[in-house]
């Protein structure tokens, strides 16, 4: 007999959904082929995937426990049962219920006409979920990323189109690239890609909108007189921000149209957040000196 989806996971059959992520998260890092040295991994890490696929669903969990290990994944209905576990005098009903009520009302109605009765089709194959990591450039131009997806006891390679202006978290859907089907005829499940935004790099994505943020650094001359700086922005051009007297370190800016932009052509917008950088003493000369102390104290509280 096969190990069930319990013991691939390594839980108990009552863990919570907390303890069922834990898990598999802690053998994905161990099983992935890229870390790997097990001449195994692949295959094992696909039935890990499987595992986690189901116990992670709540109906296919209830399903999957309901029916047991090899009745589950050799794609038996709920209706398809051994005649042990049947009540004999409940026959008739099931029957019925398999055939839609086609075979002339219960079980002692096989002589109805047999134009009633309809076969179940195949089985789909399980659905695959994987991440992927993408940066803002990503998002913002489009691209194409190719993954590795978990074949039989080796890995294929699928290119994954990165919609533009796609949100962090958000799911990809390729259809029939998922597990194949457990029976003959059965289509092949989906492969569902959850896009990971990179943090890090000179801008971040402003809540999950098509705006974006980055910083600049100001002197204490062009933040107290006023200045003209160059900003580069996602499209690798250059603005020019002014900065008016008096400006005081952490004041935004706002450059429109200069953001991320999603499929349909629309951008979000530029914030600038200026900080200001005092020189260091090895720049500092007594000219300098002698003008910064002649700058008024701040009085505080």
């Amino acid at each position: 007999m096969s190990q069930s989806y319990y013991e691939i996971l390594g839980v108990a059959r009552d863990a919570d959904a907390e303890s069922i992520k834990s898990a598999f998260r802690a053998k994905a890092r161990k099983l992935h082929p890229d870390v790997s040295d097990d001449p195994d991994a692949g295959k094992k890490f696909s039935a890990l995937n499987e595992a986690y696929e189901v116990l992670s669903d709540q109906e296919k969990r209830s399903r999957y426990d309901r029916l047991g290990h090899e009745r589950f994944v050799s794609g038996m209905s709920d209706q398809h049962v051994r005649a042990q576990d049947v009540d004999f005098g409940d026959l008739g009903s099931i029957i019925d219920s398999m055939f839609g009520g086609g075979m002339g009302g219960g079980f002692g109605g096989f002589g109805g006409s047999p134009g009633g009765s309809h076969r179940r089709a195949p089985m789909k194959g399980k659905d695959l979920h994987l991440g992927l990591r993408v940066n803002l450039q990503d998002i913002h131009l489009g691209a194409t990323k190719t993954i590795s997806v978990p074949r039989g006891d080796g890995y294929t390679s699928i290119e994954v189109q990165v919609p533009r202006g796609v949100k962090h978290g958000g799911k990809l859907r390729l259809k029939g690239q998922g597990f194949p089907s457990p029976m003959q005829g059965g289509r092949a499940g989906d492969l569902f890609v959850q896009v990971q935004l990179d943090p890090g790099g000179a801008f971040s994505r402003v809540d999950d909108t098509l705006d974006v943020l980055t910083e600049v650094p100001l002197n204490i001359a062009e933040a107290t007189l006023g200045a003209k700086v160059d900003v580069r922005t996602l499209d690798e051009r250059v603005v020019t921000l002014t900065i008016p007297e008096g400006t005081a370190s952490g004041s935004k800016f706002r450059v429109r149209g200069h953001g991320l932009q999603d499929g349909s052509g629309t951008r979000g917008d530029l914030y600038v957040i200026v900080r200001i950088v005092p020189p260091s003493g090895s720049d500092i000369s007594e000219a300098l000196r002698e003008a910064l102390g002649e700058i008024p104290a701040i009085e505080r509280a």
